[in-house]
This record gives structure tokens, sequence and C-alpha cells, in this order.
């Protein structure tokens, strides 16, 4: 019977592979097959979805894998585009709510329903083993709605575009803080305006041991392996092998001829730890080696621009320290288990800023003063602007201030408030206390004085769902004209983020993330105090059109950035729905964010969007 069944099962593997009944079996993500191993729960999740009627309801309970798999990704697009999720739950069996499970499992309680398309849905996890529910406190944990967060779809899109993963926020906290951090742009989007990484590996340590050997040479180079850098430091072990350079460039280069030509092991590289684990003290762990052979538990990095031209090591250097931070750090943890794959690495959202901005110096000198410690980092050192007498080995309170600042500015970077930044810090039990204390003291003292560094965070990420930049309110910059109904504009953005997740929008930036300032639509008022009046006449738009209640919902400050005025509104999500009047016989309309614009529902779409947005209202 055995035997027979191992033949069989073949058969029905290559039927659920390729039946049209189960077309999401397999997904596809950056372009290579994933997932198609035949898994029992996602065939009764497609075929529950394929059984339902339209408007049909189903609640179902799988593994944790539903929600962040890459092998689930067909299934997570058919749910979210195909159909509209109602609830997820991720928990943990921790506390045995199912006995003859293991105590490690994941397991996922979903609803949701064949019609139209996911905006957002309920959402709750508790997987640290410390917030695992116990099986009498279930009911309330479902019901009782304390626990839930409301997630978007654009959220989940911005965060893993490539996957469609949900990551396993606790709080909204957790939810606001991935917000402002998905405003930079992924590691993996090309961005021609600025740099691009390419990650690369080198040796297998079992594929390529042929050519390992266990003692040094004149002419050989040391074997980097994950065990040997910590963060900041390629001396936190020692090699166990070494190869000959000579054998080692002839496994690079394979097939092409060996002229002498200069080769990535030549180089100062940056690096991380491939095998890494979100209960360590830390997670993402990353240094600069120097020129040597590295095998498959570290991955290099190539810092390119658009022309495919290797940049100066400052911007390793930079992208070191970003890497090694507590922030980033907190966002890897969310989503890695024990192995940091390139996938994770080019899902991180990176400030990709240029060596003139004015936090990149004086992040590039303290991992200089960090990493530049032994003569074999001589030459790193003068390229990233050390003088070579300051070369030296730091006492261990120096590099933990350096840390910590490191820390702080980058938090800023982020746009992190006090409060936030201090939430993360608390993610991190392991993490000695004095060194989370030492690094919100640096944030305090690196936080924005004379300028306003999150506005200028804001800008440098460009527009998204949460981000929107308008050049003028009346004043029409191309006609050089007023325009009145150029405010409708405006209006429409501050109702869009009211009834979605809220937002931020930037009066006097213009789409090429120019600041242009508000020079001519103050010059619309007559008053000595031209600020003061537009703030009243902008308060008063918003007045007429969503009622005074909802003035509680949003705020106007004003901020001086490259010598101009700008105007920032922070709006928060509407408890009930908003809609604009345009006046003129235009019909009253609601408007939602969705991706990086605003978008006006209609009859039956605002039916279905309120029945989620607003399930009690």
């Amino acid at each position: 019977a055995w035997i027979a069944y191992l033949a069989v099962y073949p058969h029905q593997a290559d039927y659920f592979r390729w039946a049209a009944q189960f077309k999401n079996q397999t997904s596809v993500v950056n372009g290579k097959k994933a997932g198609s191993d035949t898994n029992l729960y996602k065939l009764f999740v497609e075929q529950s979805y394929n059984l339902l009627r339209k408007g049909g309801r189903c609640g179902i309970i799988t593994p944790g894998g539903i929600y962040a798999d890459l092998g689930a990704k067909g299934l997570r697009e058919m749910l979210l585009f195909e159909g509209k999720v109602d609830s997820l739950f991720g928990l943990t069996n921790e506390r045995y709510i199912f006995d003859a499970v293991h105590h490690a499992q994941k397991f996922c309680i979903l609803v949701f329903e064949k019609s139209g398309v996911t905006e957002s849905f309920r959402a709750a996890f508790r997987i640290n083993t410390r917030e695992a529910i116990a099986r009498d406190e279930l009911y309330e944990f479902l019901n009782s709605g304390k626990a839930d967060l409301r997630l978007t779809t654009d959220l989940i899109r911005r965060l893993s575009p490539d996957s469609l993963s949900i990551m396993e926020f606790k709080n909204e906290t957790d939810v606001r803080i991935a917000e402002k951090m998905s405003r930079f742009p992924l590691l993996g989007q090309p961005d021609p305006a600025s740099w691009d990484v390419q990650l690369t590996s080198e040796f297998h340590m079992t594929g390529d041991s042929d050519i390992f050997e266990h003692g040094p040479a004149s002419s050989t180079l040391p074997l980097f392996e994950g065990k040997m850098i910590n963060q900041f430091t390629s001396q936190f072990g020692q090699p166990r092998y070494w190869v000959r350079i000579k054998l080692g460039r002839k496994r690079i280069l394979g097939n092409v001829t060996d002229r002498g030509q200069t080769l990535e092991c030549d180089h100062f590289r940056l690096a991380f730890r491939s095998v890494a684990s979100n209960t360590n003290q830390r997670t993402l762990i990353a240094t600069i080696l120097p020129p040597c052979f590295f095998g498959h538990s570290l991955s290099a990095v190539r810092v390119v621009n658009a022309q495919g031209q290797v940049l100066p090591a400052s911007t390793q250097a930079y992208l070191c320290a970003v890497w090694n931070s507590l922030v980033v750090d907190h966002l890897v943890r969310s989503k890695v288990t024990a192995n940091l794959s390139f996938f994770y690495i080019y899902q991180l959202p990176i400030p990709r800023l240029s060596g003139q901005h004015p936090s990149v110096k004086p992040i590039v000198e303290r991992v200089a003063k960090l990493i530049c410690t032994t003569p074999q980092f001589d030459d790193l050192a003068l390229q990233l602007g050390l003088d070579r007498h300051r070369i030296k080995l730091i006492a261990s309170e120096e590099r933990a201030r350096l840390r910590a600042e490191l820390d702080g500015i980058i938090a800023n970077l982020y746009g992190l408030t006090q409060e936030e930044f201090a939430y993360i810090l608390t993610t991190f039990p392991v993490v000695p206390q004095e060194i989370k204390d030492a690094a919100l003291a640096a944030f305090r003292e690196f936080a924005p004085k004379s300028i306003d560094q999150q506005i200028a965070a804001l800008i440098a990420a460009g527009e998204s769902a949460t981000v929107e930049f308008k050049s003028s309110v009346r004043w029409d910059l191309r006609e050089n004209r007023l325009n009145e109904p150029l405010k409708y504009s405006v209006i429409k953005t501050v109702a869009a983020f009211l009834n979605s997740s809220g937002g931020t929008l930037l009066i006097g930036v213009d789409d090429e993330r120019r600041v242009v300032g508000l020079k001519e639509d103050y010059s619309l008022f007559k008053k000595s105090d031209s600020r003061d009046a537009f703030e009243n006449w902008l308060t008063t738009q918003f007045i007429e059109q969503f009622g005074k209640p909802a003035s509680r919902l949003y705020s106007l400050t004003f901020h001086e950035v490259e010598g101009q005025d700008i105007c920032r509104i922070e709006v928060q999500p509407s408890p009930s729905a908003v809609y604009v009047d345009e006046k003129g016989g235009k019909p009253v309309q609601l408007y939602i964010r969705t991706g990086n614009a605003s978008r006006a529902l209609d009859t039956r779409e605002i039916i279905e969007y309120s029945r989620h947005r607003w399930p009690n209202g």
C-alpha cells in the first residue's frame, strides 16, 4: 500500500500544480517560482474560495504561512485583489490552544468574502511567547477588539511589493513606524536619481572547499565567514581557512581568462551575515571587509549609480550604519526568523542620500572610526576622510558612544518621534539598558533644531500613500495667475487622508521634490502677516467642507526649508466618512487614497468601502 501511495503521489502533485482551479498554488516572486510544492492548507484555502458564491464568506484556520510565506503569495493576491479579507489573526500555540499541535506552531484565523477587492482589514498578532494567548482567553481576544489593528492593502504593497507578506504588527505604534519608514524606496527598487545595490555571494563552504587551506601564506587571502564579523568589526573571530589568490581568482572568473583584471576581492566590501535570528541581541549584522574572499554565510554589496559604476566607499559606510541601526533592525526582526536572504535585504526601505546630504558626513566619520582601527584599513580610512594619525583602536566606551550617536542620527533621519524611537528600544529585550538609554539620549541630542529634519526626510522620500506634495493652493504656477478652483486639489487630498489612514500634505513643494515656497499664495493676501492670513483662509476652507468637529483631526504648521516657507498639514484618520462638495452643480464625492493619488468612489464603492472602513458607523 505504501509503495502504491508513493507511485500515485507525484501524479496527484502534478494535477494540483497544473489544474486550473488551483492556479494560485505556485507564486512568482522576483521572476522566480516559489512554493511549487504541494501543501494541503494552500489547496484547502483556494478550494474554499472556489466553492463560495459571489458575496459568500469563509472562515478558516490555517498555518501562519498563509500571510507570510513566499509560496503563499498567489493566495494572498487572490484574497486581497479578488476578494475582501475581513479579519486575519496570527497566533502561536505556545499555550496549547490545540493540545496535539507543537507549541511553536503558528496558525492563522482568516475570514474572507468572495467579492470586490480588499482596501483594509482587521488584524491582530500574538506571536511572541510572552504574549501567547491561552484557550480561555481566545474568545475575548477575537471579539473584544482591544488588540485589533486595521491594516491597509496599500501599506502591505509598499512594505512587501514582491511578496505581499504581512508583517506581524503588535500595535498601532508598529504600524505608524512602518508607515513612516515605507516613505523611503525599497532597496531593491531601481532609483535612477540616486544609487542602487547589487548583492553578491562568493564561495560555498562545501562546494568550493577543495581550494581552502588551513594556514596563511604570502600568496593567500583569508576566507571570511559570518561568525568572524559583528557590527562595525571584521575582527570578531579568526579565519579558519585561506585561499590561494590565483586559485580563488580562477574560481571566481570561471571561463573568463585571468588577465590580472581587478576583482571585487581586491577591494573593501560591505558585507552582512546571512545567518541571523530575531531572538538574538541583534539580527542584521554588517561591516566592511578588507580585501579577502568569503563563504556563503556572508553576502557582500556592490553600490552603483544608474550607469552601473561603483560608488565611493563613503556610500558603503553610510549604508553600513543604516543597516546596523536599531531602527532598521526593528523592521528586519518583524520579518526574519532564521536566515537573512537577499530577498529580505532588497525589501528594506532605505533613505538613499547623496554624499552632499548634511547627515551623510557625520555618519561616515563615525563609521570610519569604528571600522578603521588596524593597519589593514589604512586605505579605507583615507577614502573616508580619516587622517592616518587618527587611525587607532578605540576604547569600548568610545565605541558605545559612537554607535549610540549613529542610532540617534538615523532614527531622526527616518522622521521618528522620541516616543516612537523609545518604543523601538523596548523591542530589544536582550540589548543592555545602558545602550538603549544612550541611544535615546543621542536621539534627543541630534533631533532637528534650526531646520525640520522630518520635513527634509519627507521630501527626500517623495510622494506615497501617506505623503503628498502641492506646489500651491490658489496661484497657478504654470499659468502664472490666480486659479481659485485649484484649492479643491488640496481639499480632496486632505479628505482622502481623513477617509483612509491619515497622512501628510506639504504645500510649497512640487512633484519633483523641489521646494517652491508659498510666496505666490501669500501675495494674494493684503495683510502684513500673510502667513497668518493664509492659515486662517485655509482653515476656513476645511471647516466649510468637513465641519468644525473634524478640525481636531488635522493641524497646520509652517516650516522654513531652503529659505522658503512651506505648510505642513498632518491629517489623522476620521471616525466617519468625509465628503467634498465642489459646488457648481458637481456631485458631492468621497475620496480615498489609492497608491500616491486621491480617488473618488462611485456609489457602490462608497457602500462597500464604508462597510469595511467604518463597520460601526
